[in-house]
């Protein structure tokens, strides 16, 4: 995609639609760009909301600092090429893609709504910002880009808690649960 091999990049992986609020993500990296000349965007997905986003990155002056990529369906290096996972969202249950993304040691910043406070265990895990604050996210997301976080603890504990030998084990438990009930 032509990016830049020393910007910082930023990026929301989803569907482009009025919930993921990727509007207030546009806003932020207007702010950003201010404190990080360098920094680049990259909105992953695609949805419906796809051409009044393009609008408005237009409509900001960062056409030359966002990169759209559509679907895709290998993650696994754009999470290791992302400085910061960010989720604008005006509501949320738990975000595969905060999951992912603390799994790969992608630092997140979200918006305290639905699920994202749990998941992020409060903002242990990841910074928490106040929904549709535009500042405040990019000020989180700034900080996170210029004092990256030790991500291992995030890591470890994305991998015991939603990884694949975790959902071996609690579907096992749950089958042998309900068997043993049906048998007695």
């Amino acid at each position: 995609w032509s990016i830049p091999a020393d910007a910082p990049l930023i990026g929301i992986v989803g569907r482009i639609v009025v919930v993921k609020n990727h509007a207030l993500f546009v806003e932020a990296a207007a702010r950003i760009r201010q404190a990080i000349p360098k920094a680049h965007f990259v909105i992953v997905g695609d949805g419906d909301l796809r051409t009044e986003v393009e609008s408005q990155v237009a409509a900001q002056g960062l056409s030359d600092a966002v990169t759209f990529t559509g679907w895709q369906r290998n993650l696994e290096p754009i999470y290791a090429d992302l400085d910061v996972v960010v989720i604008s969202s005006i509501n949320e249950g738990t975000p595969v893609s905060i999951i992912e993304a603390l799994a790969a040691g992608c630092p997140v910043v979200g918006t305290a709504v639905g699920g994202l406070p749990d998941l992020l265990d409060h903002g242990k895990l990841g910074w928490l910002v106040p929904p549709g604050h535009a500042e405040a996210l990019a000020t989180a997301i700034v900080e996170t880009v210029q004092s990256p976080p030790d991500m291992t603890q995030a890591q470890h504990l994305m991998v015991d808690r939603y990884g694949i030998d975790r959902l071996v084990s609690d579907l096992s438990s749950l089958y042998r649960g309900l068997l043993a009930k049906k048998l007695r």
